[in-house]
């Protein structure tokens, strides 16, 4: 049961999960407590939109990164909750 916890555990303390615009121009990804650690911007985006548009996109892409690791979060916990893991 303990090494099920310890694995929980790493697994939490490495996650990061990463989101995609619409279009594919801005990526970002977010660790377990939900903090940016990465962004990618297409220079396309940068040259063509303007900064208002740009920071609701990477907004919105950060908001969807922390949407899936909330899931991821769930799934992990429910995974080592279940009756299978329960030796």
């Amino acid at each position: 049961m303990r090494s099920g916890v310890d694995e929980l555990q790493r697994s939490l303390a490495t996650m990061q999960v990463s989101a995609e615009s619409e279009d594919g121009t801005v990526q970002a990804t977010v660790d377990a407590d939900g903090r940016l650690v990465d962004l990618r911007l297409d220079q396309q985006a940068c040259r063509e939109w303007n900064v208002e548009t740009l920071a609701r996109v990477i907004v919105e892409t950060v908001q969807h990164a922390s949407t899936g690791k909330s899931r991821e979060i769930e799934t992990l916990v429910t995974n080592h909750r279940s009756p299978d893991s329960e030796d």
